[in-house]
């Protein structure tokens, strides 16, 4: 009788597993064409009225030029125009390409000084340039890029950004307020301090991964438990890391995975960790799958199309981001870890980052009854916590090179610490880590 319970177990596992599997490629497929359709629809836009808009612009970006520091001599204030003037450049260029190549190829014109140099050029409608293709990328943001230049220029992308994140930020911690975690809503903005806000919003590179965050903890927060109805988590986590892999440029994308980890451990808080560690491995493992898969279909759809060999430049590239070596010397995977947390040894949020252990060691004392417990549950929101310094030590010389932007992904380490010891302060009388003020449903599946 064990032996039919078991088998029939099993293939009830087996089935649930090949029904994921062929919703997963549809999923994957529907994004590759969709992803394709989307920039195919904005490289029909005509790009003079972009370029008449971006020309005001001009004059922003060369008085910055392309390492701006908004507060001089703060590393982690400074800017990325270099690659921004590369993103206006693709979305203005008029190619004389057919449009399914251009959607693929992502074309700028280049006159041997820099993006920013060429943008600039290029507006003011000289000659002598070369095209330059960028193909490893789906390059996914030009489809919000190239409509908002035909009606804005840079600076009011800029102004725009500052209100839409504030707006994003603000309507977070409300929702994780209103659902009882007002610790965990504190937490989330103190996370979001440790990110340098006051950059994010200046910089299209940086503002995508910022979006693509936050816009998907919102949805998580608003809709967790339609999705969790569906047995839609795994999906759901899918569709962030494709979403990562076609609008980010390799910025901080951990960020997109981490937070929305956090939440869900906040939500599901009346789970046993086990359960949650198991959740952690499945749902990163199907966010990893959405962000590789879905750039390796550019590699395919661009080396299908443009006859290019883009797979090759794209594999050669991500063994030279994935090395340990920068400029010929090499360097260890401590090096990258300490190069992305000097920042944070800057007095104000040394300062910050004092008041947190206070009140963290404060949090611990008040437990001390259930330390047991504690430690047990800390377990799941220690694993999302190491996930940046795992990724530091994969794209090694990514991380190192790029510090001061890819700092950025620690927000999921500082916003499963502090949602730890938001916790601690829960009312002991009532049970550790008592839920908040709804039952929540569903799960992995």
């Amino acid at each position: 009788m064990k032996r039919v319970q078991q088998r029939s177990a099993g293939d009830t596992t087996a089935i649930k597993f090949r029904r994921h599997t062929i919703r997963a490629l549809a999923v994957l497929a529907a994004g590759i064409g969709v992803g394709y359709g989307l920039l195919l629809l904005v490289y029909l836009l005509p790009t003079a009225p972009m370029q008449a808009h971006l020309s005001a612009s001009a004059a922003v970006l060369s008085g910055e030029r392309e390492y701006h520091r908004v507060i001089p001599g703060v590393v982690s204030t400074q800017l990325d125009n270099y690659t921004d003037s590369w993103m206006m450049g693709n979305a203005v260029y008029d190619s004389p390409r057919s449009v399914w190549k251009r959607a693929l190829a992502c074309t700028s014109a280049d006159f041997g000084g820099g993006p920013l140099d060429g943008l600039v050029r290029y507006l003011g409608g000289e000659q002598g340039y070369r095209e330059v293709d960028y193909t490893r990328y789906w390059h996914g943001y030009l489809v919000l890029l190239k409509p908002f230049f035909l009606l804005f220029d840079y600076a009011d992308l800029r102004v725009f950004n500052v209100l839409f994140q504030l707006l994003l930020v603000f309507l977070i911690f409300r929702s994780i307020s209103k659902m009882g975690y007002e610790g965990e809503a504190w937490s989330y903005v103190l996370s979001i301090l440790f990110m340098m806000p006051v950059v994010i919003p200046l910089s299209i590179q940086f503002s995508v991964i910022f979006y693509l965050t936050n816009i998907s903890v919102l949805i998580l927060l608003k809709a967790y438990d339609w999705i969790a109805d569906k047995n839609g988590m795994l999906l759901y986590f899918q569709l962030i890391g494709m979403c990562a892999s076609y609008f980010d440029l390799l910025t901080y994308p951990l960020a997109s995975l981490g937070v929305p980890l956090v939440c869900v451990l906040v939500i599901e808080a009346d789970r046993d960790s086990w359960t949650k560690v198991k959740n952690i491995i499945c749902l990163s493992v199907s966010w990893g799958f959405g962000y590789g898969a879905m750039w390796a279909g550019k590699w395919i759809l661009s080396t299908v199309v443009l006859r290019d060999s883009v797979i090759a430049n794209a594999l050669s590239q991500i063994l030279l981001r994935a090395s340990h070596t920068q400029n010929g010397a090499p360097i260890t995977v401590l090096d990258t870890w300490l190069r992305n947390v000097e920042f944070y040894f800057e007095k104000p949020f040394m300062i910050l980052t004092a008041l947190c252990m206070a009140a963290f060691l404060a949090g611990i004392l008040k437990s001390r009854s259930q330390l047991a417990d504690v430690c047990i549950d800390i377990i799941p929101f220690l694993l999302v916590a190491v996930m940046p310094f795992v990724w530091y030590a994969l794209a090694g010389q990514h991380s190192y090179e790029h510090h001061w932007f890819t700092f950025r992904g620690l927000v999921v380490t500082v916003f499963a610490c502090m949602c730890i010891c938001a916790r601690l302060y829960r009312d002991t009388d009532t049970g550790y880590f008592q839920r908040g003020s709804r039952k929540r449903k569903g799960g992995v599946s």
